[in-house]
């Protein structure tokens, strides 16, 4: 299960929410995203929304729903350091919980960020000198729609 809102009077609870809005919601996050990294995406259109295939994810069974989930590669990022400085004040001011931060002190390689916003997607941002990458693994929904195949 990944809704961090189970139990929140008003909210719906985990899986509830339709495959429209879980999409639209995974959609955002990577779009906050990309316009927050400090570099170019040229794979990457807000737009396209087509093709895009659910996996399975566990709500109250090991694979009883389904969310979304893409990984995008970037340009380069001079600082890694600052551009992962600047995401954490960004997500921090959504209300994101800051999760792992993953630095191996080679400018190569860049630093990683986690992070968990309120309803439980995990977003992902890897900067480097040499191409970054975003990663978004959105909402857990038990929506049958998000079965099938964006278009």
């Amino acid at each position: 299960m990944n809704s961090a809102n189970a139990g929140q009077q008003g909210e719906p609870g985990p899986g509830e929410r339709s495959a429209k809005e879980v999409f639209t919601e995974f959609m955002d996050a990577m779009e906050d995203t990309v316009q927050r990294s400090g570099t170019t995406w040229p794979g990457w259109d807000r737009n396209d929304t087509a093709d895009y295939v659910s996996e399975p994810c566990g709500v109250h069974a090991r694979a009883d729903g389904r969310l979304y989930q893409r990984q995008i590669k970037g340009g380069p990022v001079d600082d890694p350091q600052a551009a992962v400085e600047r995401m954490k004040a960004h997500w921090e001011s959504k209300g994101y919980k800051i999760g792992n931060i993953f630095d191996d002190g080679e400018p190569a390689t860049g630093v990683q960020i986690n992070a968990r916003t309120p309803r439980g997607m995990l977003v992902q941002f890897s900067p480097t000198p040499n191409g970054s990458l975003i990663m978004v693994m959105g909402e857990c929904t038990l929506d049958p729609a998000a079965r099938k195949k964006t278009t």
